[in-house]
C-alpha cells in the first residue's frame, strides 16, 4: 500500500546518493531509498554526468532527425486518425462483435520497436489490427526515454482519452544512439564492475529468467564498464519516475487514472552486425534497403569495433548481457509496484530469445512476422491481466529450436 506522509530527503544525503550511483557502488537498499526522492531536475543532472555532457549537448544528440521526426509524424497521424474514427462509434460502451472481449482505449509511447520508420507492420500496427483495440500512438522511431519524459506528450494524452491501457518502450536508444556504447565498455576484457554493482547482482540473482547462456553473460560483463550500470540504475529511476506519476500522481493510492493498466517493453538479444543481404529477395525488399540507409552497423557493431572490440562473438556477448540486465531491470519495476499497490497494474513483455539469429530486419529490428509475436504477448497481456497473481511478465514465444 502506498503512503504520503514521506518526509523529503536531506539535499546532502540525496547528492551522496547520486554520486554513489554515478561511480556505481550505490547498494540496492540505497537505490531503493533514493527512488522516490528523485525529481526531473535530478534525472537531468545524472544524464549530463553518464553522457559526460551539459544538457543543451544532451538534448541535441537526443534530439530526432527532421526526416525521421517527419516520417514518424506521418505514421501517428494516420494511426490516430483510425483512433478517433474507431473512438468515435461507441466504442468505448461495447464489446468487439467477434470475440467478446472488451473493449480497449490504449495510448502507446515509445521508440522504434513501436513505430519502424518503413511501411511494415510494427508491434503497435497489429496491436491496433485488434477488433477490441483502439490505439492512440505517440511513439518515434529514435526517441530517447529522456526525451520522452521530458516533453511529458503522454501525459497530455493520458488525461484527455483516459485510456485503459499505457504501452510504453524506451532505453534503446539512450544506449546506442549516437554510438554511445562505445562510451558503455572496455575493450581490455578485464572489467570487474558487475562484481562492483550490487543492482546488477541483484537483478541476476533474483532473476525471473536465468540466461540461457551463462558463459555468454559473464564474458559479456567482462567488457562492461561501470557508466553502464550507472545508466541501468538511472533506466530504473526514469521508469519510476513516469510510472509513479501516472500511477499515484500525488492523488493517493488511484491516482488520476484508477484501474490503468501499463505495459513496459525490452529488446530481445540484437546481434551486431554489418553484413548487407546476400543476393535479393523482392519480398524482403525492407531489409536491403533498411540496412543501406538506416544506420546498419552504425548502432552496435561499427561503435564497439572504435572501442578496440573486434571480435564479433565477444561483441554479441556484450549486447546479451546489457539486453539480458535490462529487462530484468524492468520486471522488477513490475514488482516494485505490485508491493506497492497490492495488485499487478505494470506488467512487462520479455522478448528476449524471441526473434533468433536470423529473424533481424536490421541491427536492431526484428522482422515482421517477429513484431506480430511480440504484438501477441501485448495483445494477450491487455486481455488476460493478471491482477491478483504473481506474475508480472508476458513471455514472447521463442523461435523452435531456439536461436536459429
Amino acid at each position: 500500500m502506498i503512503h504520503n506522509d514521506r518526509k523529503a530527503m536531506d539535499p546532502a544525503i540525496k547528492k551522496c546518493l547520486i554520486d554513489k550511483l554515478l561511480n556505481n557502488n550505490i547498494s540496492v537498499s540505497e537505490l531503493i531509498e533514493l527512488r522516490p526522492e528523485i525529481n526531473e531536475f535530478d534525472l537531468s543532472e545524472i544524464i549530463q554526468h553518464i553522457y559526460d555532457l551539459n544538457l543543451e549537448q544532451v538534448r541535441k544528440i537526443a534530439a530526432l532527425a527532421p526526416v525521421m521526426a517527419k516520417v514518424d509524424a506521418l505514421k501517428n497521424s494516420q494511426r490516430n486518425t483510425r483512433f478517433i474514427k474507431k473512438v468515435k462509434n461507441n466504442f468505448r460502451k461495447h464489446t468487439a462483435k467477434h470475440n467478446g472481449l472488451k473493449n480497449r482505449v490504449v495510448v502507446v509511447e515509445g521508440d522504434s520497436w513501436f513505430n519502424y520508420p518503413i511501411l511494415l507492420s510494427d508491434v503497435i500496427d497489429w496491436v491496433a489490427m485488434e477488433e477490441n483495440m483502439a490505439v492512440y500512438s505517440l511513439a518515434s522511431g529514435g526517441d530517447w526515454l529522456m526525451n520522452m519524459l521530458s516533453a511529458k506528450k503522454y501525459v497530455e494524452q493520458l488525461s484527455t482519452l483516459q485510456p485503459d491501457v499505457f504501452i510504453i518502450s524506451g532505453g534503446g536508444n539512450d544506449l546506442v544512439g549516437n554510438r554511445r556504447i562505445a562510451a558503455m565498455v572496455t575493450h581490455k576484457g578485464d572489467s570487474n564492475e558487475f562484481e562492483n554493482s550490487a543492482f546488477a547482482k541483484y537483478l541476476y540473482q533474483s532473476a525471473a529468467n536465468p540466461p540461457d547462456k551463462p558463459e555468454d553473460f559473464k564474458r559479456g560483463t567482462q567488457f562492461i564498464s561501470k557508466d553502464f550500470y550507472a545508466l541501468l540504475s538511472f533506466f530504473q529511476l526514469q521508469y519510476y519516475f513516469i510510472i509513479n506519476g501516472i500511477l499515484t500522481g500525488g492523488e493517493g493510492e488511484n491516482g488520476k487514472f484508477p484501474g490503468i493498466q501499463i505495459i513496459t517493453q525490452g529488446y530481445d538479444y540484437a546481434i551486431p552486425s554489418d553484413k548487407k543481404i546476400a543476393g535479393y529477395n523482392p519480398l524482403k525488399w525492407y531489409r536491403l534497403f533498411a540496412r543501406t540507409f538506416l544506420g546498419h552497423g552504425g548502432w552496435l557493431k561499427t561503435p564497439l569495433q572504435l572501442r578496440g572490440i573486434y571480435d564479433p562473438e565477444d561483441q554479441r556477448k556484450i549486447v546479451y548481457a546489457m539486453i539480458y540486465l535490462f529487462n530484468e531491470m524492468m520486471i522488477d519495476i513490475g514488482r516494485i509496484f505490485s508491493e506497492m499497490l497490492g495488485e499487478n497494474r505494470v506488467f512487462h513483455i520479455d522478448s528476449r530469445g524471441s526473434v533468433g539469429k536470423n529473424g533481424w530486419t536490421d541491427e536492431l529490428h526484428p522482422l515482421p512476422q517477429h513484431f506480430k509475436k511480440t504484438a501477441a504477448a501485448f495483445i494477450h497481456c491487455i486481455n488476460n491481466p493478471n491482477k491478483n497473481g504473481s506474475a508480472v511478465i508476458e513471455v514472447v514465444k521463442q523461435q523452435e529450436g531456439g536461436q536459429k
